[in-house]
């Protein structure tokens, strides 16, 4: 093998290393600063819950990638969200309770939802698909989309540019440069380094490496953590389930208690910085 290959190779196992010990940090400190607030409650015992959600918007810079991605689905399933409940829902409620109204027009996103979501030829599922062939590139996933999506009103070829595409979002266009994609959605952990971790004279690194992992990408909580065998952990070895498959699954979870919760909308307006 070629030297840069090995050295490309060992700066993709840095590069997850680092990820993966962050997000699990992370669901370290979440589950132990809900153990501290509930000390005295079962783990099984169902809580009444408030939880306050930051929609902060669309992106769109100069060059937008893999982050951003993920962030405007995220976002314009929080907008189809906001649609149903603002405008279909009370409607459907002023219908019942014989409340004279006029019907307001609104753009539905669900177009562009399934555009991203839909089984199996969706962009999300179309990502894990090239994720999974060792000969892919940005490059041919760019292809790919642009094969089965080319005419959709919702997304645009990028002529003369191979590893770019457009999609018209509910706020308006944005073009994501694909550079980086794959690499990111697979975001695997080789197993030998996580072997490593798990034998690490360090106990919170050998804790968070065997601990159980969500189907969203999380550390359950502590009662729940585990020692599995390799062969049945199939989110703590190779990281099995791409990103996309977890930030899919997560963003499901979220619609699943909002739908079932009554929510109340706070539209916050960003202050100019400069004075004139």
């Amino acid at each position: 093998r070629r030297c840069s290959d090995l050295q490309q190779q060992a700066e993709d196992a840095r590069d997850s290393i680092a990820k993966v010990a962050y997000g699990r940090v992370f669901g370290w400190i979440v589950s132990k600063v809900n153990e501290l607030l509930a000390a005295n409650v079962h783990h099984e015992v169902e809580l009444r819950e408030i939880g306050i959600l930051d929609i902060f918007g669309f992106e769109n810079f100069g060059v937008n990638r893999y982050e951003q991605f993920c962030i405007n689905l995220a976002n314009e399933q929080l907008q189809y969200f906001f649609n149903h409940h603002i405008f279909l829902m009370e409607q459907e409620e002023y219908e019942k309770e014989g409340i004279s109204w006029e019907t307001i027009s609104f753009k539905n996103n669900k177009p562009i939802l399934d555009l991203f979501l839909t089984k199996p030829m969706g962009i999300l599922s179309l990502l894990d698909e090239q994720s999974a062939f060792p000969k892919a590139t940005d490059a041919t996933f760019v292809e790919k989309l642009n094969t089965n999506f080319k005419g959709h009103q919702h997304y645009g070829v990028e002529r003369g540019r191979n590893e770019t595409f457009t999609i018209v979002h509910y706020a308006g266009w944005v073009t994501y440069t694909a550079d980086g994609f794959l690499e990111k959605n697979r975001d695997t952990l080789p197993a030998n380094i996580r072997g490593l971790f798990i034998n690490s004279v360090t106990p919170l690194l050998s804790l968070l490496f065997t601990a159980t992992i969500s189907r969203t990408g999380t550390l359950m909580p502590h009662h729940n953590a585990k020692v599995a065998p390799v062969e049945d952990n199939k989110f703590n070895s190779t990281r099995k389930q791409s990103v996309g498959a977890q930030f899919r699954h997560s963003l499901s979870v979220l619609m699943e208690k909002m739908y079932s919760a009554n929510p109340y909308f706070i539209r916050c307006f960003k202050p100019r910085s400069e004075e004139h």
